[in-house]
């Protein structure tokens, strides 16, 4: 009797071992499977255009912000200076243009009735373009000075959620590194590994399934909408002699291609680099049964 069960165990175990095998077989080849996917999404840098201490910040981490918020305020006592400086030479400029003005108007005159030379003609001319030029520069720098001024409030360029929020009131800030980020939660997607022996089955619009580690239980559908065409092993690089790998193992590792996938409804408390599985939807259903059992399985790991 005790030889009849255990042959019956031993017999359930090799059918479930070799089904598992097949199974894989399948998933690698027919319907691809993958637990390596990461859910992705783009991230504005918000980097200050002149530099400075903060003075005011009017954001907190994890806020919702739409396009022209205030994030921060840079200490603009410095800039308020250059702005009037700047203000001040464009006026000087402007009276030094003028008298130039009038002397050119004097000097046409009297060289129309003979009384000067072509020669102080043609000095009053250039007096005059030099003091055009001088009030176009300082015109210039006025505008920027009135640039950097506005730009001491920084501002979102894009809706977004503020993260990476580092800084605090009294720090210095430069143009060379971004003061905070904001993440685009309503643009998520999923960049999913498959090995690459599935690449003739993964083809673009093709519909898929997925299960994230944060939703248990839960199968969630989405399509292929590209695939990598290249990764950075495969780049040849000129400036650089051919780099060989030495492998030792008979059976090496199989190689990765990353796909990009499309969530038809992207799942609540998802967050950028959340992990996932995808496993590519099939007319046999073979995908929805795998998945399911999966989503329950995140129950316990």
């Amino acid at each position: 009797m005790k030889r009849d069960i255990y042959a019956l165990f031993t017999t359930i175990v090799l059918i479930l071992a070799i089904a598992f095998s097949a199974f894989l077989i399948i998933s690698d080849n027919a319907i691809p499977f993958t637990t390596q996917a990461t859910v992705k999404t783009s991230a504005i840098e918000v980097v200050p255009e002149v530099q400075g201490y903060i003075s005011d910040i009017m954001v907190t981490e994890g806020q919702t912000v739409t396009l022209g918020t205030p994030l921060l305020r840079i200490d603009p006592t410095d800039y308020k200076i250059a702005q009037k400086k700047a203000q001040a030479s464009v006026m000087q400029a402007e009276s030094q243009w003028q008298q130039t003005q009038s002397h050119l108007n004097r000097v046409k005159s009297l060289y129309q009735s003979k009384s000067v030379s072509k020669e102080s003609l043609d000095e009053a001319e250039a007096a005059d373009q030099s003091a055009k030029a001088a009030l176009l520069s300082t015109q210039s720098d006025a505008e920027t000075a009135q640039r950097n001024l506005d730009h001491t409030l920084v501002v979102a360029k894009q809706s977004g959620v503020v993260t990476n929020l580092a800084y605090r009131v009294g720090m210095r800030i430069s143009t060379s590194s971004p003061v905070l980020h904001l993440i685009d939660e309503d643009n998520l997607w999923l960049d999913a590994d498959f090995t690459e022996k599935g690449l003739p089955a993964l083809r673009e619009n093709k519909a898929v399934n997925v299960v994230f580690d944060a939703q248990p239980n839960e199968v969630y559908s989405g399509h292929i909408f590209a695939i990598d065409s290249a990764i950075l092993s495969g780049v040849a690089d000129s400036s650089q002699l051919a780099q060989v790998t030495d492998e030792s193992r008979w059976i090496r590792a199989q190689q990765k291609a990353r796909v990009r996938i499309q969530l038809d409804e992207a799942p609540e408390h998802i967050i950028a680099g959340s992990r996932a599985s995808v496993m590519m939807d099939d007319e046999g259903h073979v995908s929805d049964i795998w998945m399911t059992i999966l989503s329950w399985m995140r129950y316990l790991y």
